[in-house]
């Protein structure tokens, strides 16, 4: 079986609007990689569901796998996108599609990331997925790796 080792938002074809901002996954053994470039939309976060399944669908085949979320530029996202965020992540976890660990990467020079980085803690927890945040990748890689 042929897997794919990365795919992106790019890959995406919206029906009415272009995703703002971008997401690329790419896949490290039994590491799920995300690099999220806001700000982000509705459509952004139907171009991840899109985009993720598959590499999703790959990660399911090792006992343990890990998220690790890198955003990168600008966080920023309205009420209604983060709201369209949760039910995507609660939509994983009640599927149990989730990671076993999940990280995120925000630094404090993103754009929007001093009021965002709770809302997407919030997201996840509402979600029923733990999230712990970096400032540093390799600090997340540690993280995820001793967790595993």
């Amino acid at each position: 079986m042929t897997t794919k080792k990365s795919t992106s938002t790019d890959d995406y074809d919206p029906t009415k609007f272009r995703p703002h901002g971008r997401v690329s996954f790419t896949t490290d053994h039994n590491i799920l990689m995300c690099e999220a470039v806001g700000p982000f939309n509705k459509e952004l976060i139907e171009a991840i569901a899109n985009a993720e399944k598959g590499m999703v669908e790959q990660m399911l085949a090792f006992d343990k796998w890990a998220d690790i979320v890198i955003i990168k530029k600008n966080a920023m996202a309205s009420p209604d996108d983060l709201a369209a965020f949760t039910a995507y992540l609660t939509m994983l976890g009640r599927n149990n599609l989730n990671s076993f660990v999940t990280a995120m990467v925000i630094d404090d020079d993103v754009e929007g990331a001093e009021i965002m980085t709770h809302q997407i803690i919030d997201a996840y927890m509402e979600a029923g997925i733990n999230l712990t945040v970096f400032k540093h990748l390799n600090d997340a890689k540690v993280f995820v790796r001793l967790h595993l």
